[in-house]
């Protein structure tokens, strides 16, 4: 009896949190699945119909800490956050707070700002197929299902980097490699809009922050 009232404390807890954080406007993202993409969807939809009007920039933030996952699963959620712009007027965030893989990276695209941290990472690889059976239609058609998202892909960060070609990016992802990429590289290549330095975001001062203008005390 005593555990079941414990059970049901941490349960209340876990929902009164969630609860918060959707009136707050954040979502964590990790794997990308069908069934995340459905809870992604929903989730987005009920903070923007919260957030509309309430304020002169209401955003929902979108932390990312994933190794990637489907690609169509993926491309539902980028969906959504276009939607969720296009329709209630809320700017929709992604922050990158570990590290952003294949899928992962790409949705990372997808935010208004992109933010990383000093120690996230970003990669970017072709996509791998599992296709079974003998009929070389099946694997024609999959080529050209690959070839279809590869030109989304080259254009998608062709556009949000504003730089190279959509085919430089085509190239460049699907080179054969794993693309792996400090936050200071996607600073660089367009990837990111804003990085947290390590002197910036991780040092700690011992001594209270002074106000813009403010002399600092003499010793």
């Amino acid at each position: 009896m005593v555990m079941t009232t414990e059970l049901d404390q941490m349960i209340a807890a876990y929902r009164a949190r969630k609860d918060e954080l959707d009136r707050q406007g954040a979502y964590f993202l990790s794997d990308i699945t069908d069934e995340e993409a459905e809870r992604f969807s929903k989730s987005l939809l009920i903070m923007a119909s919260q957030l509309k009007g309430r304020g002169p920039n209401p955003a929902i933030t979108v932390y990312v800490n994933s190794g990637g996952g489907s690609v169509g699963a993926g491309f539902a959620m980028m969906e959504m956050i276009y939607k969720i712009r296009r329709d209630f007027g809320v700017r929709v965030n992604t922050v990158v707070t570990g590290y952003a893989y294949s899928m992962g990276a790409i949705v990372f695209q997808a935010g208004d700002r992109r933010l990383m941290g000093h120690f996230s990472t970003l990669m970017l690889h072709s996509v791998n197929w599992v296709v079974s059976g003998e009929d070389t239609r099946i694997f024609k058609d999959f080529q050209k299902l690959a070839n279809h998202y590869q030109m989304l892909i080259g254009e998608l960060f062709a556009q949000r980097s504003g730089k190279h070609t959509a085919r430089w990016w085509r190239n460049y992802i699907y080179s054969g490699h794993d693309q792996f990429l400090s936050s200071q590289e996607c600073l660089k290549l367009g990837l990111a809009d804003e990085v947290c330095s390590f002197d910036q975001c991780y040092l700690v001062s011992s001594a209270p922050a002074q106000p813009s203008g403010t002399p600092a005390p003499r010793p």
